[in-house]
């Protein structure tokens, strides 16, 4: 269609190219011989002029509408071609990009997949067991708790284990541990929160040997017989297991790598100064909660026993000496009965207090300990001589001082003896 502009242009330009031509008739016929002719003459010769001004309008008019005719037809065309080819090229842009949406879907649900897979599958599932070699390393044993049964260690652990699936070319990469196959290793005696030091990533060498080291640090419980307190020992463990796989689908391998290890160690300088380590061994071992449930495991053990001669100096010797202080009395005569009271009474008060003070020294059990005997028995025996001296003493006020000294001569030899007799029993045999 030919638009509003290009008909006003038209039309000027049919105007003026009419007035052109009649102007040039009329001059034409006003430089002939004709036009000196008479008036009839005249008004036909405007009239032909008129004529053929309008012929000749009407001619260029034709051609002119034609020629814009003819133009908007090829700019039409030519703008509906340009619309089917950015139409055409927009729908083959769609396409392409469709198809390769569907294909980068399809590679990633394949990638996906096979991750899954290799997270899933553990390695030589098809040919047995897969071997898994550990290492232990207590670095550090920061409390045991007696009474709490339980003991706090600082201890890293190192795992390795071969899969094929993952051989490259190159050097060693590092992974994230969830995106590889793992036998998701725990502690089953830890008595609170646990806390992992290092990254969870796995190392994965050209040859598809699969590294993976952690640092645990935390409270691990442990059932304790704290009877023969304070000059026990007791065995320590640290159990680990692969969750959701038997002995039979996985088997742990002590770690014979570094020289005079086998599968762990422990260092000689710990923050306990009231424990002396004897043995430590790590070996393979099976975790079974409950019968005929056997989960692959490895446990790292350690025998530690506590140094005595702490509790020796700080709890035996004084209350030796308070005991003794108490068997003063035995030496007073018994007529001077508020002597032989006043010590008596005074060591059975020093006791007293003195066992206040050990609360903080002593694990609360609900049952005896070796400490525990010595202390009621020297308890019994300070409470006794205070009884031997009122005894005395009601001697004495009936005039029997000499039954009375006897009795005091007796006893200075009866409780001493008694004395080192149930030391003996209680601390040491």
């Amino acid at each position: 269609m030919i638009s509003r502009k290009q008909r006003t242009t038209s039309s000027a330009a049919f105007l003026h190219t009419a007035v052109c031509v009649k102007i040039l008739v009329i001059v034409c016929l006003f430089s002939s011989d004709v036009f000196s002719a008479d008036p009839g003459t005249e008004r036909a010769v405007e009239k032909a002029a008129e004529k053929a001004a309008e012929k000749a309008v009407e001619k260029i008019t034709e051609e002119t509408v034609e020629k814009a005719a003819e133009e908007a037809v090829e700019k039409a065309a030519e703008e509906a071609v340009e619309k089917a080819v950015e139409k055409a090229t927009e729908e083959q842009v769609e396409k392409a990009a469709e198809k390769a949406a569907e294909k980068a879907e399809e590679k990633a649900e394949e990638k996906a997949a096979e991750k899954a897979e290799l997270k899933a599958q553990r390695p030589e599932e098809w040919w047995g067991s897969t071997k898994i070699h550990f290492m232990v390393f207590v670095i550090d044993i920061d409390s045991i708790d007696g009474a709490g049964q339980s003991f706090t260690t600082n201890v890293y652990v190192s795992l390795r284990w071969k899969d094929e699936r993952l051989a490259h070319e190159g050097r060693t990469r590092t992974v994230p541990l969830e995106e590889t196959w793992n036998p998701r290793v725990i502690i089953v005696n830890r008595g609170g929160l646990v806390q992992k030091s290092l990254p969870e990533v796995a190392e994965i060498e050209s040859d598809g040997t699969v590294t993976y080291r952690q640092r645990y640090t935390g409270p691990l419980s442990q059932p304790l017989k704290l009877s023969e307190f304070p000059f026990d020992q007791h065995d320590f463990s640290i159990q680990f297991i692969a969750t959701g796989y038997s002995s039979d689908e996985i088997e742990f391998i002590p770690d014979t790598s570094v020289p005079g290890t086998i599968g762990g160690g422990i260092y000689h300088e710990l923050s306990l100064p009231d424990w002396v380590i004897l043995k430590y061994q790590a070996e393979t071992r099976a975790y079974e909660p409950v019968k005929d449930i056997k989960s692959a495991g490895f446990v790292f053990e350690f025998t530690a026993k506590r140094a005595g001669l702490y509790y020796i100096w700080q709890i035996v010797i004084p209350l030796v000496f308070i005991v003794i202080m108490a068997w003063g009395a035995f030496y007073i005569d018994p007529t001077n009965a508020g002597a032989q009271i006043g010590i008596a009474t005074s060591s059975m008060l020093t006791l007293i207090a003195y066992r206040f003070m050990l609360g903080n020294l002593v694990p609360r059990l609900p049952y005896m300990t070796r400490l525990d005997y010595f202390l009621l028995g020297s308890t019994i025996l300070v409470f006794l001589t205070l009884v031997e001296v009122i005894i005395t003493t009601n001697l004495a006020l009936r005039e029997k001082e000499k039954t009375a000294r006897k009795v005091d001569h007796w006893c200075r030899y009866v409780f001493p003896a008694t004395f080192i007799l149930w030391s003996l029993w209680s601390l040491i045999l």
